[in-house]
């Protein structure tokens, strides 16, 4: 299965005003819409202006479209 090479960093504000950090694998364009779609309804986004290098977003192992939640270890 292919993998994605260009992965976005959008920060994700809830409703209590908790910051996230969220990744999606899509084009710059698609990125905001695509974790607005995969949060509740009121939580507000913003594009993270710095880009992962090639070989950290291949390191992700996401899929081309999938939008997930960075967890700090």
């Amino acid at each position: 299965m292919e993998k994605a090479t260009e992965v976005h960093l959008v920060r994700v504000t809830t409703d209590n005003g908790e910051v996230q950090i969220w990744l999606a694998a899509t084009s710059r364009e698609e990125a905001l819409n695509s974790v607005l779609d995969a949060i509740p309804e009121g939580w507000t986004v913003g594009l993270i202006q710095r880009q992962l290098a090639t070989e950290h977003a291949a390191a992700l192992d996401m899929e081309p479209g999938e939008v997930r939640r960075h967890l700090v270890s």
